[in-house]
């Protein structure tokens, strides 16, 4: 199930799996792990039509300085890292009960504030595996999702239609960009990650072995 605020699996898993300084968002703490970057990170994916199974109801984020869509509330809310608060600024969704995202097109399952999506969305679908074991290695990789066959459709029927594609120059860049902007993400919340290293890893790729960060 998606979270209801996107925050957490933001802050939470993300940043959480690229911080190399512990930090504490929501009363805990986030201590610094070894991370396995997957050479697999460099593959693209379709976004097929008449799906829309990855974009159930949740809240839709942006740092001060991006790009919003016009419908975005004007005020922001204080997140606190650190004990610090920062603004963010969130289309929490409690305007509707549907499902899916007032923003998706349930006609064509087609994104209508594509270009200026949230981040949530936007690095999808790069997708960070968290151990319960401390000694074992964290994973970030590029694959479908794990529980695709149960997502709701604009049809009405279940399954994701997405499916993993060749690496390419397109698909190199785009791996390169999504971790661009999560720097810019954890830069805002003055946190220290290792987000440098695995970005300059993508610009000399693609690899076939992993990364070891």
């Amino acid at each position: 199930m998606a979270h209801t605020d996107s925050l957490d699996k933001v802050i939470g898993t993300y940043f959480a799996c690229v911080t190399s300084m512990p930090f504490t968002y929501k009363d805990k703490l986030y201590k610094p792990r070894t991370l396995r970057v997957s050479p697999d990170i460099f593959r693209g994916f379709t976004c097929p039509a008449g799906c829309g199974g990855c974009c159930p109801r949740f809240s839709l984020d942006y740092l001060p300085e991006e790009l919003k869509p016009d419908t975005l509330p004007t005020s922001g809310r204080d997140v606190a890292v650190n004990g610090k608060l920062f603004t963010i600024y969130s289309d929490m969704q409690k305007d509707h009960n549907n499902h899916h995202c007032k923003n998706l097109n349930m006609d064509d399952g087609r994104c209508g504030v594509h270009g200026r999506q949230p981040f949530s969305c936007d690095f999808e679908l790069i997708r960070f595996i968290e151990f319960k074991d401390i000694d074992h290695p964290n994973y970030v990789t590029q694959k479908l999702f794990g529980r695709g066959w149960q997502m709701l459709r604009v049809d009405g029927e279940r399954g994701a239609l997405c499916e993993m594609t060749p690496i390419d120059y397109h698909t190199i860049n785009e791996a390169i960009r999504k971790f661009k902007r999560l720097k810019q993400w954890t830069d805002y919340f003055q946190l220290t990650t290792k987000i440098p290293v695995i970005i300059k890893w993508l610009e000399d790729g693609p690899h076939t072995e992993p990364l070891l960060v």
